[in-house]
């Protein structure tokens, strides 16, 4: 793989993150097309039919098997902001829709305070888990780029920009709130706080243009109550791991817990505050912890995990096993729902086993070691490949 992409950005079309964009956004429009040809958007039904729900003052978070086989996960604001996509036939709102997360995708990269070579590797390398995300019709795309987009403008001190992807992603999936420790990271702290509660309860509101105070407070009641029955499903991450050999005495909560509680260890190094490098790696730490201690993660979720293990690996001290990591990533997590894999294969030992989830959890582990034993002469930047 590393041999390929060698040969692939040693070419000046393929080595320019702007090319390569485009070759996103060509992708996205021709996975909305196969969507529609093949009809299987039963997500953006999910989606689009919560509009409807919203305004016809109705529970979100019941099952509609007459409309869809999924089940609403979002807030009450993401309904209201649906109303766009409703507007449109399906063919249209799903290129539409799938359109807005490969652009915020590709605004997010663009946007990292890393050199070219660097957005080049981390687009060629999130490339198969962005179609694995957009064939699905999913979110998971603009969560990332939320995550992404909060440290960016954190770093940045524009924390007006940061607080509202902080208060929208909040309000756009849940999994967002993790990059909430870059309000610690920076500076403008009370600037962070004050302007994330505005925005807030901007987005709060929002569905008051549809229902009444008593309606939305029960929208979000009846959303609190999903999010817990969400957390029983089977997750693929670590806590589905651990289900599978049915260790009933270790807990999620706790699993969580400790999880969180090193992710917040590491604020106790200086180099947080201080170094670049340590806080690209440590975004790459947040990146991967979403998924990895996440109740309720998907295959199509992976796109919010795979950014970050690039970020570590750039950033990473050499050492050819890494690459070898590296390398077990890109073919059990992005590859293995594909047809690189025969499906009994697939059926009977990948998905079976949560082996996509296998690789990231341990590039999680190094990266958490590589935070705790950070030295800055064996972090120099490597060559993007």
């Amino acid at each position: 793989m590393i041999s390929v992409m060698k040969q692939l950005t040693s070419r000046p079309f393929f080595n320019n993150s702007r090319n390569i964009s485009i070759l996103y956004v060509v992708i996205a429009i021709l996975v909305s097309c196969k969507i529609f040809f093949l009809e299987t958007w039963d997500n953006y039904d999910c989606f689009r039919a919560s509009f409807s729900h919203l305004t016809n003052q109705l529970d979100l978070y019941l099952p509609y098997p007459a409309e869809y086989q999924t089940l609403y996960n979002y807030s009450p604001s993401f309904a209201a902001f649906m109303g766009i996509y409703a507007q449109f036939p399906d063919g249209w709102g799903i290129l539409l829709w799938n359109l807005t997360h490969t652009l915020a995708f590709l605004y997010a990269v663009q946007q990292m305070p890393i050199d070219e070579k660097k957005k080049v590797f981390i687009l060629w390398f999130c490339l198969v888990e962005f179609i694995t995300a957009a064939e699905n019709v999913q979110t998971n795309a603009s969560v990332a780029a939320l995550i992404m987009l909060i440290f960016i403008f954190q770093q940045k001190g524009k924390t007006t920009w940061s607080s509202l992807f902080f208060a929208l992603g909040f309000f756009f999936k849940i999994y967002v709130v993790t990059a909430g420790v870059f309000f610690i990271c920076f500076q403008k702290r009370l600037s962070f706080a004050w302007k994330a509660v505005a925005w807030a309860l901007v987005f709060f509101s929002i569905p008051l243009l549809f229902v009444s105070f008593n309606q939305l407070i029960f929208l979000y009641q009846s959303w609190a109550e999903r999010l817990m029955h969400q957390s029983e499903r089977h997750s693929l991450s670590l806590l589905g791991i651990i289900d599978l050999f049915h260790i009933s005495f270790i807990k999620q909560g706790y699993i969580m817990l400790a999880g969180l509680i090193t992710m917040l260890l590491i604020l106790l190094r200086k180099e947080v505050y201080q170094n670049l490098s340590f806080q690209i790696v440590y975004l790459a730490a947040i990146l991967l912890f979403t998924i990895v201690f996440n109740p309720g993660v998907e295959s199509p979720s992976y796109i919010i995990a795979i950014p970050g293990v690039a970020l570590w690996y750039l950033y990473s001290p050499t050492a050819s096993w890494r690459k070898y990591l590296l390398i077990c990533v890109f073919v059990f997590t992005c590859l293995s729902p594909t047809e690189i894999f025969p499906r009994i294969v697939r059926d009977q030992i990948l998905n079976p086993l949560h082996v996509k989830a296998i690789p990231v959890i341990i590039t999680w582990f190094v990266c958490i070691f590589d935070l705790f034993n950070w030295k800055q002469s064996s972090h120099v930047e490597k060559p993007a490949i």
